[in-house]
């Protein structure tokens, strides 16, 4: 996708009073946080965002004070995306849980968040740089970009300068950067962000991964909706024997649990798109490479707590509130959110 006009929008603290800053600000990012001062009182509040929609990705810079922001299940629901939310403090630190994984970033330091899940942070008063990606623009794994979440590069390393620096030019020249020059700023982005966030999941597992595990796993998610998908089927196609294939994916969990995980992600990901009527369930596990849906079922609640039937019907419940983030005129996140998703087919 490309376009000769870049939409943007401006948030501007010093044209307005305090509680005004704050009601722009809250409806600004509400498809992306709920956001509240630190200290729960505006007094000192101060919010400044300037932001652009170039087409194949969304950039922004935002200068703010100290806030607390919460994406919750109902509000990933509620929005419907999977992009990743890279984040690059220039100024300031954010301590974050990611959806069970706690960390922090210091000025320099680059965080991703994915936003088909949920997270919370606590920031000082800060100055940062956002981009956001669809996940397809991201050159890894599937099972690397699900350990994306709460995943920080640091701002002292090679990658995290590279990066931060190319984030920083793209902020700045954001208005010029229509139709071929989207592009290629896209391809650029695209190509730092894997790299310095491949380096950094690599070394919090400890482990690099073989350039053969890597094009079984391409296969492996080829062949996801296939049910014939089988150990057998791998090692046929790979010329591999039992043994050398597990051990192989032995630093993954093993070969079968790897299969079913990536099943069950999808499956996640799907549920929006089966409905709520009869038969909604083995729709969702016949299409996901599933056997049987008695087999599905077991293996979803085991993953997720909580049986398909439900979660569907949750993620109806959320599809039906994302009404509520459009009713608000202000919140034109949401649309940029959509058209990213859109231009995609994700």
């Amino acid at each position: 996708m490309t376009t000769e006009h870049v939409e943007r929008q401006i948030l501007d603290s010093s044209q307005l009073g305090r509680e005004e800053n704050y009601e722009y600000w809250r409806a600004g990012v509400s498809s992306l946080f709920d956001a509240v001062p630190a200290t729960d009182e505006l007094d000192g509040f101060k919010a400044d965002l300037e932001s652009y929609n170039i087409g194949p990705f969304l950039i922004g810079k935002t200068s703010a004070s100290a806030q607390r922001f919460h994406r919750s299940n109902e509000l990933v629901a509620a929005g419907g995306v999977d992009h990743l939310l890279v984040q690059l403090y220039v100024k300031g630190e954010c301590a974050y849980n990611a959806d069970g994984g706690l960390s922090k970033g210091v000025a320099g330091d680059i965080v991703c968040f994915d936003l088909s899940r949920p997270m919370r942070s606590q920031t000082t008063d800060m100055d940062i740089v956002s981009l956001i990606l669809p996940r397809s623009m991201i050159r890894l794994m599937p099972k690397t970009i699900d350990e994306l979440h709460g995943a920080r590069v640091q701002g002292s390393s090679a990658l995290g300068i590279l990066l931060g620096e190319h984030m920083m030019s793209m902020a700045k020249i954001a208005p010029q950067l229509t139709g071929p020059d989207s592009k290629l700023a896209a391809e650029v982005a695209s190509v730092l962000v894997s790299s310095g966030f491949s380096a950094a999941v690599a070394a919090e597992r400890g482990i690099l991964l073989d350039a053969n595990l890597q094009t079984i796993q391409a296969y492996i998610e080829r062949n996801l909706t296939n049910p014939a998908l089988s150990l057998d089927m791998i090692m046929r196609q790979f010329a591999l024997s039992r043994s050398a294939l597990y051990r192989l994916f032995e630093p993954l969990g093993g070969i079968a649990d790897y299969i079913r995980e990536r099943r069950l992600k999808l499956a996640h990901l799907k549920l929006a798109s089966v409905g709520t009527s009869r038969g909604a369930v083995a729709k969702l596990a016949y299409s996901t490479g599933f056997a049987s849906e008695n087999a599905f079922s077991r293996a979803f609640q085991q993953h997720f707590g909580i049986r398909p039937s439900e979660a569907i019907r949750n993620v109806e419940a959320g599809i039906r509130t994302k009404n509520d983030l459009n009713d608000s005129e202000d919140n034109w996140m949401q649309a940029w959110l959509d058209k990213l998703k859109a231009s995609t087919g994700s």
